[in-house]
């Protein structure tokens, strides 16, 4: 209701009712865009962490070999603080090669320890790498490390190391640290000699070089260079494509907007790639069970101990036991351990990307350290 000019209460117009009802939904919309922009969120792209430039720099930071093994090229810009990397793409001040093992052996009775995972052996995120576990194990004075980790891998890599560099090294025991937030693969990945496994563009996102199978129209589908997969991005996950419209352009200053509809094109996508292939299913820990039980086989062959740890994510970090049964199926009859002393508190951020802190570092040294310190670990 509201009063005319001569003071009388009269009932509102279609017309005016639905000129309010616009007016309240415009405001709610620029309040919702503000607050989406100050949380972080972007406009015109699907993933807030992927930025469209004019002129992207990609800066190399790995190479593939042979057989797809992906090595740590040393590039200051891209290293970790602190890091060498030694002549076979490893962080390591010393070589990884039979002659060096030897002069370790006869100059020490350390253990020669091969630690292979991603990100978290690599060293990061610690105040500083020489707090990483890593480093904090090889200076135990029990241990020599060989640190064969390399960010952004998975079990498929560590699959490939045990093969190329168990019979040469001979090392006394291996470590895979198996990082439950992304190693547990949910795809089909083979490796890929000369291409990298991911493409890191400066101040931007580390593009895989794997394109999802729905957005690709292929199955496991390999970019074949840094503009590829960048330009793939752009496409894909924005709206700044050449091949966009008038409409799709206009709507990627907005981020509810353009995320809703990307959101849509890729529901399409998704129902489009499953109509095209039914039947088509991965079991992801299937896949990471072949490949640990392969790592496992080879070491047996060679009579070298191999112990498979586990790193919780930041989210499930204080799930302490219940992890042996969570994550039973991805191992299965693979002895394994997880530490049940990590918190939250131990790393620094709570998402799947963030890393152990100094704390979190060095209660997964003494983890570390309390098993090999065992003659036969669990049992």
């Amino acid at each position: 209701m509201f009063k005319n000019k001569t003071g009388e209460k009269v009932p509102k117009t279609f017309r005016q009712r639905l000129k309010i009802q616009l007016t309240v939904f415009f405001v709610l919309f620029i309040l919702a865009e503000i607050v989406l922009r100050l949380f972080g969120m972007k406009a015109g792209t699907l993933m807030d962490d992927f930025k469209v430039e004019d002129n992207p720099v990609y800066v190399a930071r790995f190479e593939s070999d042979e057989m797809g093994i992906n090595h740590i090229i040393p590039k200051k810009e891209m290293l970790i603080w602190g890091s060498v990397i030694n002549k076979q793409g490893f962080r390591g001040k010393i070589d990884y090669t039979p002659e060096v093992m030897d002069s370790l052996r006869k100059s020490s009775s350390k253990q020669i320890i091969m630690l292979i995972g991603d990100s978290y052996v690599e060293g990061c995120c610690p105040d500083s790498v020489q707090n990483s576990f890593g480093d904090i194990l090889n200076r135990d004075g029990r241990f020599n490390i060989l640190n064969f980790g390399v960010a952004g891998t998975d079990p498929v890599q560590y699959e490939l190391v045990v093969k190329k560099y168990l019979d040469n090294l001979k090392p006394d025991k291996v470590v895979i640290c198996v990082y439950f937030g992304n190693d547990i693969l949910s795809f089909v990945r083979t490796p890929t000699p000369g291409i990298p496994l991911h493409f890191p563009f400066r101040n931007n996102k580390w593009i895989f070089e794997l394109a999802p199978n729905d957005l690709s129209g292929k199955l496991s589908y390999n970019f074949h260079s840094a503009d590829e997969a960048y330009n793939f991005y752009v496409d894909h996950y924005t709206l700044k494509g050449k091949s966009r419209n008038l409409f799709e352009k206009l709507i990627s200053y907005s981020v509810i907007l353009s995320k809703v509809y990307l959101t849509g094109e890729h529901t399409l996508a998704k129902r489009r790639w499953q109509k095209s292939h039914p039947g088509y299913t991965v079991d992801a820990n299937e896949i990471a069970y072949k490949n640990l039980k392969s790592i496992e086989t080879v070491c047996k062959d060679q009579n070298i101990p191999c112990l498979f740890v586990g790193i919780p994510a930041p989210f499930e970090s204080e799930e302490g036991d219940k992890l042996k049964t969570k994550y039973a199926i991805v191992f299965k009859d693979i002895s394994w351990f997880v530490p049940t002393t990590i918190t939250k508190k131990d790393y620094d951020g709570p998402n799947l990307g963030n890393h152990f802190n100094n704390a979190g570092h060095q209660k997964y040294a003494d983890f570390l350290t309390k098993l090999l310190k065992e003659k036969n670990p669990g049992k």
